[in-house]
């Protein structure tokens, strides 16, 4: 087997590692949160890594709340790599979506002395 072949099987087996223990849900409510309180001035990758950094540390200190010790992420692990990709992904197009959501029904809120849409 050549090398570039066992490096691609080294990538799959990484990103399938990532996957399982991929824990996206506190990434899904900070995500949520940002993008609702989200200005358009402040930038969507910037709300991103704000939402990701926090969700981290909460995925890491959560074996705390039962008693055991803190599981800090070794970021120099591949599979690491790619779930903090994925969740940057994930946490990009959460923020994207309600930020949008959120302008449009902005948008269709009657103004004062207007008449009401049918």
């Amino acid at each position: 087997m050549s090398e570039f072949t066992q490096f691609l099987w080294a990538m799959w087996d990484s990103l399938q590692a990532a996957l399982v223990s991929l824990n996206p849900v506190p990434v899904v409510v900070f995500s949520l949160f940002l993008g609702l309180i989200r200005s358009r001035r402040l930038p969507a990758w910037l709300a991103t890594v704000l939402a990701v950094i926090p969700a981290m540390i909460v995925t890491a200190l959560l074996p705390m709340a039962m008693g055991y010790q803190a599981i800090w992420p070794d970021l120099t692990q591949l599979e690491i790599q790619f779930q903090i990709a994925i969740l940057l992904a994930l946490s990009y197009v959460l923020i994207r979506a309600v930020s949008l959501i959120k302008v449009s029904l902005m948008t269709m809120a009657v103004k004062p002395g207007s008449q009401k849409p049918v």
